[in-house]
């Protein structure tokens, strides 16, 4: 009941700051107009999150071949910086954290200065990311949120009911682009694939990468569902080797679990996404409750087992869009529960999962 009148306080808050945002912050602006090249786009990406960034890779490949000589810059946060100048070629970051003051990003918006387009994928733009929009000096503002004045190339209307993919492609078609390949940019870091090297060298047969755990109570499952699941691939496949996607705050756990089963295996040394993606590119097959491993995997091209909870606007817009994925359900429960999936359903999708090729 608490939780419930705290939540309803929250959004009374978040809907009044919207609207004094709208009244101090906003103005009309002119509709897009494609009328030159592109020559430097802004993105702003500091939501810090690695499924978002995974979907989206693919502008920065497009625009380049499009433009050969455009500058895009990206806005994000310290942890996601090198993922975006390293593997996805941004020409410049703009590193901010994830609750900048008014101050802050004042003094962002002039260090960025001119721009031709400032791109901000947000479904609901809030109180500070009108501010922002209003000191930066772009030509054009890109954005979902069809209600703000600001937004000059709306997409909210236009990209409705589409997985974010392609929301992404729409705005590339929008600002005069043929794609050619959508393809997901996954990183591939030299260092943590010779350790993962080294470390699966010494297991036997095909791989399962198996995480377990996603952002929030909701999506991890318990560690009795996952030896579950564990015990179901060796019933099915006992030529495969399962290796679980860990944390550094997971590891003892994944370790207690791994006891159990001769089948199951957990890097002790991965500290970071990048072991991760190692992993799951040496694996033939992939298992996640989390939406981050669940695109990089359609960006590795696996075959793919992805679990959620119960919400159709989110799977229709985050979910795995690919022919190789197969996505099933947990039980409506309140609160949502990973766990409630049922364990039928499960042993069927794992089965049709390894019979994969």
């Amino acid at each position: 009941m608490l939780k419930k009148w705290i939540s309803s306080l929250q959004l009374a808050r978040d809907i009044w700051r919207r609207k004094l945002g709208l009244l101090l912050f906003d103005r009309p602006s002119p509709a897009f107009k494609l009328d030159k090249p592109l020559k430097r786009v802004v993105l702003v990406r500091w939501d810090a999150k690695w499924g978002d960034a995974i979907v989206s890779s693919f502008i920065f490949r497009e625009w380049r071949r499009a433009y050969p000589n455009i500058k895009i810059d990206v806005i994000t946060t310290p942890n996601m910086s090198n993922l975006f100048k390293k593997y996805f070629g941004a020409d410049h970051v703009y590193e901010i954290k994830k609750r900048p003051s008014y101050s802050e990003l004042k003094s962002l918006a002039l260090e960025i200065g001119e721009a031709d387009l400032l791109v901000h994928i947000s479904k609901a733009l809030k109180m500070k990311d009108l501010y922002f929009m209003n000191k930066v000096q772009a030509r054009t503002i890109s954005g979902l949120d069809d209600a703000v004045g600001l937004v000059g190339l709306k997409l909210g209307k236009l990209t409705e009911g589409k997985h974010f993919a392609d929301k992404f492609g729409i705005l590339l078609e929008q600002t005069g682009v043929d794609i050619k390949d959508s393809s997901y940019i996954v990183p591939d870091d030299e260092a943590s694939q010779n350790g993962v090297d080294d470390f699966l060298s010494s297991i036997e047969g095909p791989i399962l990468a198996f995480n377990p755990y996603g952002s929030g109570k909701s999506r991890q499952l318990s560690k009795e569902k996952i030896k579950k699941i564990i015990g179901k691939v060796a019933e099915i496949r006992n030529d495969v080797s399962v290796v679980i996607l860990t944390t550094p705050d997971k590891k003892d756990e994944v370790a207690d679990i791994c006891e159990f089963y001769d089948q199951a295996f957990y890097y002790p040394e991965s500290n970071s996404i990048y072991d991760s993606i190692s992993i799951m590119r040496r694996a033939a097959w992939v298992i996640s409750v989390d939406t981050a491993t669940v695109h990089i995997a359609i960006g590795l091209n696996k075959p793919l087992l992805a679990l959620y909870n119960p919400d159709d606007e989110n799977f229709i817009e985050w979910g795995p869009n690919a022919s190789l994925a197969i996505s099933i359900f947990a039980s409506e429960v309140n609160p949502p529960d990973i766990n409630s999936i049922d364990g039928d359903l499960l042993s069927e999708h794992i089965y049709k999962l390894l019979n994969v090729k």
